[in-house]
């Protein structure tokens, strides 16, 4: 695997020298036919051109950037525009290198000169202006250093389901759901209907909507008791039938699932308390922990977490549905868990909003 990256690695490489090598023949060539019959000396005007060259190639930067900023914004709802334009400005190491050598280029040559420097990329004609605006351009894409490959959030899509969202779905299914919702095969295993249905009989109660319910806040943080996100309207009232599973070499793992009690209008209010079986999406939680520690990919993960959320909630969905073993199991509530003002919405009323929509479609 290592010698295949290497190659790869190695062959971009190869194409991006040969492509230089080209483009630099080239301007080379439209340098020669502007500065033969100038009286200004040659390794003077080699200099010059040079450092019109970088104030150039740094516009072009500049002008990429901005671009990318506004259609990021304009295409990707619900990020501020100083956030999206603080990601797309930031600076790696050689693209800080390049914009404070011809800074200093610029300003020493303005003092120098008396004159804007960019003046004499216009005296030497379309020779050199057009070649050197689509060099500096091909250079910024061919050598990254404007961090321009990252593109739009929709690239992940190009990615085949190797992104992170597509990820997490398949492992939260394959590795928790396909088990617990489904009844299997050995009739010491229960799915999540007749666990249900088995609490229902023990405890003299009745749960209006017979599936588990998923939770998936916009911005990935579940507390771990969903108290905490109800404001007291719900209540951990107690676990249905655990279950074991040989996975991995961990013999016995236990698996369970929580019934809460919701308590709609609140504790004091004089209905009726609905029951259900509900918790967060782990792996969501895992991926917003990512975020707030110093790893190498936090700051990528936090940019990106609209858009990777939105996949998982897609793909883990499609899955559901598209497996007969596990339809019309489960119940995904994808949701934003703070309001327009910022404020912390109630999950409780999510809750009973989605069950009042599955009894009156019933």
């Amino acid at each position: 695997m290592e010698s295949e990256v290497y190659s790869s690695a190695e062959r971009k490489m190869r194409i991006y020298l040969a492509y230089g090598v080209v483009l630099a023949v080239v301007y080379a060539f439209a340098v020669y036919r502007a500065t033969k019959d100038r009286a200004m000396a040659s390794v003077v005007a080699t200099i010059l051109v040079a450092s019109v060259f970088l104030v150039v190639f740094l516009i072009c930067d500049l002008a990429l950037r901005l671009c990318q900023t506004i259609v990021t914004y304009a295409t990707e709802p619900g990020e501020s525009f100083w956030s999206v334009a603080r990601y797309h400005f930031a600076l790696n190491t050689a693209s800080a290198t390049i914009v404070a050598v011809g800074a200093l280029l610029f300003l020493g040559l303005t003092a120098t000169l008396r004159r804007c420097p960019l003046s004499y990329a216009w005296d030497f004609g379309p020779y050199v202006c057009v070649p050197l605006l689509i060099f500096s351009y091909c250079l910024l894409r061919t050598c990254n250093l404007a961090e321009w490959e990252v593109g739009s959030l929709a690239d992940l899509g190009d990615l085949k389901g190797l992104d992170c969202g597509t990820g997490m779905a398949y492992s939260f299914y394959y590795g928790y759901l396909r088990l617990m919702l489904p009844t299997s095969d050995d009739t010491s295993k229960k799915g999540i209907v007749e666990k249900i249905e088995n609490f229902e009989d023990t405890h003299n109660i009745r749960f209006p909507v017979h599936k588990l319910f998923i939770l998936i806040p916009s911005s990935g943080y579940i507390p771990p008791d969903l108290k905490e996100a109800s404001f007291q309207w719900m209540e951990n009232v107690r676990e249905l039938e655990e279950e074991k599973r040989n996975r991995a070499g961990n013999i016995g793992r236990t698996y369970r699932n929580h019934v809460y009690k919701i308590y709609p209008g609140g504790r004091n209010s004089s209905e009726d308390p609905v029951y259900v079986v509900a918790e967060g999406a782990s792996p969501l939680l895992t991926y917003y922990e990512v975020q707030k520690h110093n790893h190498l990919e936090s700051e990528v993960y936090k940019r990106y977490k609209h858009k990777v959320i939105e996949m998982f909630y897609r793909k883990l969905h499609d899955t559901l549905q598209s497996q007969p073993e596990t339809r019309d199991l489960c119940e995904l509530i994808y949701y934003d868990d703070y309001d327009a003002k910022g404020n912390k919405v109630n999950v409780a009323t999510i809750i009973l909003e989605r069950i009042s929509e599955i009894e009156n479609s019933a």
